[in-house]
């Protein structure tokens, strides 16, 4: 069935959708002076030699999210809720991409500062909703499987709260501005967990 054959290539593509999420680290080789106490979104910034790269990475992985997203309409057609949170965050991580985060966050976070007119700035904003389309996948697929399919419940559950756990470490280390970098991975990682478990879970419930 038809179905059946988009399952695997669904997995695959989210799997390299989570990579290329995730590709920041090369920073600390392309352009290491980027990643000191600060947003790894200022890899991104406008003039950085190796912006375009991250900024493609994005781009791409906005892309494969949209694709994952009709792919899991097809195979699950009453799956609206994961549908249009796979559309949300391909659209929103390509705005993020397409629109910097101010070049003055290239210095520290604190010198990027919380207010709210950089709080609601175009990139701030697409981040935030990339952020929650991840979260409503993880919620949508752990209401999913409840009491139907015990052993892929368990692995959604753990995915769930390590993000929420993760996302509020980020907020406090943002706040505090201590150990943004580590935050940040931790919570750029689940994200990427986060795209690989409606795909996971639609092989695993065969």
């Amino acid at each position: 069935m038809l179905k059946d054959k988009i399952k695997p290539i669904t997995f695959g593509l989210a799997i390299f959708a989570a990579i290329l999420y995730n590709i920041w680290p090369l920073g600390y080789a392309l352009d290491p002076s980027v990643l000191h106490n600060s947003y790894v979104s200022s890899l991104e910034v406008s003039g950085k030699p190796y912006a375009w790269l991250f900024i493609l990475a994005d781009i791409l992985t906005g892309i494969i999210a949209i694709i994952i997203g009709f792919n899991v309409r097809k195979i699950e057609p009453h799956n609206r809720v994961s549908f249009m949170s796979y559309i949300l965050f391909g659209l929103a991580t390509g705005i993020d991409a397409i629109i910097p985060i101010a070049s003055r966050c290239e210095v520290s976070i604190s010198a990027c500062g919380i207010s709210p007119s950089q709080i609601l700035s175009p990139h701030d904003i697409a981040s935030i909703v990339a952020a929650f389309s991840i979260f409503a996948i993880l919620l949508n697929a752990k209401h999913q499987f409840y009491k139907n399919n015990e052993n892929i419940y368990k692995w959604i559950t753990f995915a769930y709260w390590a993000w929420c756990a993760t996302g509020i470490f980020l907020i406090i280390s943002v706040i505090t501005d201590d150990f943004t970098i580590i935050s940040q991975a931790l919570f750029l990682a689940m994200c990427g967990v986060g795209l690989v478990v409606t795909p996971t879970n639609l092989i695993k419930a065969k």
